[in-house]
């Protein structure tokens, strides 16, 4: 293999075609790349740039301040689902409960373990008083204890996670997961998200941080309900994206948002400065 006076490489005979083919392909695929970043990048800076020529309306997306996904580590059959998607609960009502009698039998175990070494313990103690066991024998029987106690409270641990509760008022979301059938434990069994307190998160240009700040009042238009409803800004980002020139800011809601659901979304109206 030689390489020509324009630093062009050729190869042994017979390859240049494909050397060529394979190098033009490459070069297609890059430039396809390239041009749709370009082209998401051209979209995003469009669409914030709008924002200021059209008065400062920015899309807005509301979320729950408290939502999760719920999953287990417990390698167990599921007893019972007591709540359905779109049902309300409260916090403390059980989510899920696993048939864990293997794991209770376990426990009743080591708990019994644990009553026999304080048994040894005690009679170790009553002996050395009678100087008929040494010091070593007493100290072993009470690390034995401390022992008998860790794996009693790792089993009381493990046996606690048998029944999942709610750890906020809210609804279910998304479940996926089944009575009587074994979960994926690498996979959440359901979405949570809580039904009071709602937050509106927004990309706006960075630009805007020369004058909005944590305060500010807008009018967000759900387009869901068709509502206008009142809120400020409450948190901004640490960061401004250096591609699209944006920083996402989150807001909350100062009027009434009965019938606003996560997901829905609408223009947010701010009230931009001239220059």
């Amino acid at each position: 293999m030689t390489t020509g006076q324009y630093g062009c490489t050729f190869g042994p005979k017979g390859s240049g075609k494909e050397t060529v083919m394979a190098a033009l392909g490459n070069a297609t695929r890059l430039t396809s790349a390239l041009n749709l970043c370009a082209f998401m990048t051209c979209i995003v800076l469009s669409g914030t740039a709008g924002a200021q020529e059209n008065g400062g309306a920015i899309r807005g997306i509301v979320r729950a301040v408290n939502e999760s996904w719920i999953s287990t580590d417990i390698d167990a059959r599921i007893e019972s689902l007591p709540f359905r998607e779109g049902q309300s609960f409260k916090k403390g009502e059980v989510l899920a409960v696993f048939d864990c009698g293997d794991l209770a039998a376990q426990l009743k175990s080591a708990q019994a373990v644990l009553r026999a070494e304080q048994l040894t313990a005690d009679n170790s103690a009553r002996l050395a008083k009678l100087n008929a066991v040494g010091k070593f024998e007493v100290d072993l029987a009470k690390a034995k204890i401390e022992q008998a106690t860790a794996e009693m409270e790792a089993f009381q641990s493990k046996f606690s996670r048998c029944t999942i509760k709610a750890p906020f008022d809210g609804r279910i979301a998304t479940m996926r997961a089944h009575a009587h059938e074994f979960p994926d434990r690498t996979a959440p069994l359901m979405q949570i998200v809580g039904d009071t307190g709602l937050e509106i998160d927004m990309l706006v240009p960075g630009v805007w941080l020369r004058w909005l700040k944590p305060g500010a009042s807008f009018n967000v238009t759900i387009e869901e309900t068709g509502t206008t409803i009142p809120a400020e800004v409450s948190r901004v980002a640490a960061v401004v994206d250096p591609v699209s020139q944006t920083v996402k800011i989150t807001a909350r809601f100062t009027g009434d948002t009965a019938g606003v659901l996560p997901g829905m979304s609408g223009p947010a109206k701010f009230a931009v400065p001239n220059g």
